[in-house]
């Protein structure tokens, strides 16, 4: 009975392991209300456009900053639970050290990808900022605001990359 014990605890899901898969989660939650906030807005804004004959200026350009959100802040989730594009044509034909070797790969190729992204989105948030520059056209918005889910996405997808890596590492993935 001991053993059995001792082998649950070794298996549970770590701080770390809730805590950055809590925080994805939400992020991925908010990703689906965004994805549902953009259907209504397409169907209000189609209603406008071809029922009502009066469309809606605005709406194309908020339906392009929610799609960016969206994405952002999905891709950490999609991450968290394997949902992402993969090819394992290769992958599963080669042993399970490679796989292991192939995996830390991965995950490092995705931080690198998530750092390299959250930092050009930080010198175009700072720039952007500084500069004091709008949008053009018809939502009037300071262009470093639709850029922060960027910054956000980023760091989420950095941080359950760097997860996915010490699970790995750790032979737990």
């Amino acid at each position: 009975m001991q053993a059995k014990e001792t082998e649950g605890a070794h298996n549970a899901p770590s701080f770390p392991d809730r805590f950055v898969g809590g925080i994805v989660w939400i992020s991925g939650a908010l990703s689906t209300l965004l994805i549902l906030w953009i259907f209504v807005q397409i169907c209000v804004a189609v209603t406008f456009r071809y029922v009502i004959d009066r469309p809606l200026q605005w709406s194309d350009e908020m339906i392009g900053y929610l799609l960016v959100a969206a994405v952002m802040m999905g891709a950490a989730e999609a991450l968290r639970r394997n949902d992402h594009i993969a090819i394992d044509l290769l992958t599963k034909r080669i042993s399970p050290r490679l796989q292991r070797v192939q995996m830390v790969f991965a995950q490092a190729c995705v931080i690198a990808f998530a750092v390299v992204v959250g930092l050009s989105i930080w010198d175009a948030i700072s720039f952007a900022h500084a500069f004091g520059s709008y949008s053009v056209g018809y939502i009037e918005i300071q262009t470093w605001i639709p850029q922060v889910p960027v910054l956000i996405g980023s760091v989420l997808l950095a941080l359950m990359a760097t997860l996915r890596l010490w699970q790995t590492i750790r032979g737990r993935a």
